[in-house]
């Protein structure tokens, strides 16, 4: 098993921090490009997401709250782990967005955590304290025997 991890603050230019930090993961646990788009869509959606609505009033302070991520890889899976200070705030618990209706019926938001519960196999939220704690699991793809030795 192994685990890397990186601690940012709730500022936009962090972004560019969580990329660099993703690219050298998958450097590491040399994931595969379904893996890696994958861990990148998540993280990308969530983080921004928590750097843009998680701290309300707290956003404009001098106290930079903090947003954790922690990727844990073994033969079988990988567990992304994404904790912050923000305002409790479940994104599981959104509505599924209507995907079949046009652009002009859809409300505004909701197709990026979509897209998260969608790529993930496995999604738990709780609150742990102050914080939220978000863990996905993305089992890894298993290929099929004749695909394996071939």
């Amino acid at each position: 098993m192994t685990i890397k991890s990186v601690t940012l603050t709730n500022e936009l230019r962090e972004l560019e921090r969580l990329r660099l930090f993703l690219k050298d993961s998958a450097e590491s646990f040399q994931f595969d490009e379904r893996t890696q788009y994958r861990l990148n869509l998540i993280c990308d959606e969530l983080v921004t997401n928590i750097i843009s609505y998680g701290f309300g009033d707290r956003a404009d302070t001098d106290i930079r709250p903090r947003i954790e991520i922690v990727l844990t890889d073994s033969t079988d899976r990988m567990v992304i782990r994404i904790t912050d200070d923000g305002v409790p705030f479940n994104p599981l618990n959104r509505p599924e967005p209507n995907v079949s209706a046009g652009i002009e019926e859809r409300g505004i938001g909701g197709l990026g955590i979509h897209f998260v519960k969608t790529l993930t196999d496995e999604a738990i939220y709780e609150r742990d304290g102050e914080r939220n704690v978000l863990r996905l699991t993305i089992n890894r793809l298993q290929l099929p025997e004749e695909e394996q030795t071939g």
